[in-house]
């Protein structure tokens, strides 16, 4: 049953971020020899797991690792990793946590490359995916990049991404990220503290999502500076195909209220929070107008979730 959101207020005043980190587990020693460390957190998929490590073999540069923080209840990941184990630098590590954010923050612990990116377990990447992003490291310092999330046929989803590079700031934070084409250097994370265990899939709370934009602005606070890069893009099944089953409409309450939660949390103001409640409220409208009641549920689970995150923060 769903708790109240005042006691999970409450719970969260006392749990603090990064907990993995501040209570003496620090990260491991740096292998300059590693280029990139992949934390790879899963749960629930097989297949798509499967799809991704072969992109991940098929990498031209050999320099990186993959750390596998595998959630589920079984041995369903076991065949998989053998068969790359000869290919791919990769270890299991298969903890009694659950939640996107402690895994993602349990795998960057054991990270020794230079930088850290966090692949969902069901995208994958072009082979010069990497070659790009050193690229992109050589010809324009800072301390993390973010580049551009593509379907199969190359179409850009999950955002209204720019198609022009950008600084990261908080004003354009919002459409500048995605967190499996999300670089941050590896002292960077660990001195943020990484990933706020509170926010994310798993997480036990009402604040589904955005725990990536939230680790962003705590990144920019602290002085760190960001690039953003169209051309740096990662794939992803595109969720906007056919209309929504109402398990996934009901999801999306929960990622409304991480946005609405991280915003006020970070001090936006109601004026800039408000066109994230009017464009759901607009596509309720919309689609019982035009006989699509899915799609409007969907809108309607958004907006009221956007809504009680906000409230939430406050």
């Amino acid at each position: 049953m769903m708790t109240g959101t005042g006691e999970w207020m409450s719970r969260a005043c006392c749990l603090k971020p990064g907990l993995l980190f501040e209570e003496g587990k620090r990260m491991s020693s740096n292998n300059p020899a590693i280029f990139v460390s992949m934390v790879v957190a899963t749960l629930g998929r097989s297949s798509e797991f499967d799809e991704l490590l072969a992109s991940l073999a098929a990498l031209k540069r050999r320099d990186f690792e993959v750390i596998v923080v595998d959630q589920n209840p079984d041995d369903r990941l076991v065949p998989i990793i053998a068969r790359f184990q000869g290919v791919l630098d990769i270890r299991h590590l298969r903890p009694k946590i659950r939640g996107l954010s402690r895994a993602r923050n349990l795998g960057a612990a054991e990270a020794k490359g230079q930088w850290i990116l966090f692949p969902d377990d069901d995208c994958w990447y072009a082979p010069d995916f990497l070659d790009r992003f050193a690229a992109l490291v050589a010809s324009r310092p800072a301390d993390f990049y973010c580049g551009r999330a593509i379907n199969a046929e190359g179409e850009t989803i999950m955002a209204r991404f720019p198609a022009e590079p950008e600084t990261i700031r908080r004003e354009n934070v919002w459409t500048t990220l995605i967190e499996w084409v999300f670089f941050v250097r590896r002292e960077t994370f660990a001195r943020s503290e990484g990933f706020d265990e509170q926010l994310g899939v798993g997480a036990g709370t009402p604040w589904g999502a955005y725990e990536g934009p939230d680790l962003v602005l705590k990144l920019l606070k602290g002085g760190a500076s960001g690039v953003y890069e169209p051309s740096l893009t990662g794939y992803h099944p595109d969720e906007r195909a056919g209309p929504p089953s109402p398990e996934a409409a009901r999801k999306m309450r929960n990622y409304g209220a991480g946005l609405g939660y991280v915003m006020r949390r970070h001090g936006y103001g109601f004026l800039t929070f408000a066109p994230h409640l009017l464009r759901p409220l607009a596509g309720m409208f919309v689609y019982t107008a035009t006989g699509r009641p899915k799609l409007a549920y969907r809108s309607r689970q958004l907006l009221l979730g956007r809504w009680t995150g906000w409230r939430s923060a406050a």
